[in-house]
């Protein structure tokens, strides 16, 4: 027979095994990105406001802010495959991700583009609930119908400086690789499709098409990262990064 000291430990370490996993299951619950490629430097500050350097492997999280610095590339990849490159000097919030397969109907997709700009690669939340997926940006808003697709925010230069006479108007940029994006501003949606440009000056213009992408600096991307021969976007090469 079981003494009383051992039904005591037995059930004891029960409650130590039930405490760790409830303990662990927030945490994956959290988990709701993952730095897949990583070339330089990359920083997340979390909702409560504390910052740590990130590396490959880490996690993300809704609320979060990831930022590259100048000459630093990353791949961020989602459960549901979705993939975002972002270039160097960029900076981007994952307002929120919710997946599951089973679960369809609670599907979202939100990001905000704070600064510089990211190449998109929708996954399933994109293909199965289009609506669910949305890019916030200073100008406009991006929606996707399953699409592969590249957004730059040029900013206005500071007061009193005058910007270069060969810099592109600013504004947000959508460059749009496969399928079509609807950009929105000024209440009115513009399709994009493959090949086209949208451009977005104000929250209260309407967006519009482009000739062509906006010319920036070019900033080799490392050899990791692969650049993408048949696609029309000149936005300084580093604009194409990515890893299949």
């Amino acid at each position: 027979m079981q003494t009383a000291i051992q039904l005591m430990t037995a059930a004891r370490l029960r409650q130590v095994v039930l405490g760790a996993l409830l303990c662990a299951a927030p945490l994956a619950a959290l988990a709701q990105g993952v730095v897949q490629h990583l070339s330089g430097t990359l920083s997340v500050q979390r909702p409560d406001g504390t910052m740590r350097l990130l590396s490959e492997k880490s996690q993300i999280q809704a609320g979060d802010v990831v930022a590259t610095e100048r000459d630093s590339y990353a791949q961020l990849r989602f459960p549901d495959g979705g993939r975002i490159t972002m270039r160097p000097s960029s900076k981007i919030k994952l307002d929120s991700f919710r997946f599951n397969k089973k679960e369809p109907q609670r599907d979202s997709f939100v990001m905000s583009l704070l600064r510089g700009g990211f190449r998109a690669i929708t996954g399933l939340i994109g293909k199965r609930k289009r609506e669910a997926y949305r890019i916030q940006t200073a100008t406009a808003t991006v929606g996707i119908r399953g699409t592969t697709f590249s957004a730059i925010d040029v900013p206005r230069p500071p007061p009193g400086r005058t910007p270069p006479p060969d810099s592109p108007p600013p504004g947000v940029y959508v460059i749009v690789t496969d399928g079509v994006v609807a950009f929105i501003s000024g209440n009115v949606a513009q399709n994009v499709a493959a090949g086209q440009t949208g451009f977005s000056q104000s929250l209260n213009l309407p967006p519009r098409l482009v000739p062509t992408p906006p010319s920036l600096p070019t900033i080799a991307p490392p050899a990791s990262f692969t650049q993408l021969s048949s696609s029309p976007i000149n936005a300084g090469g580093s604009m194409e990064c990515t890893i299949e």
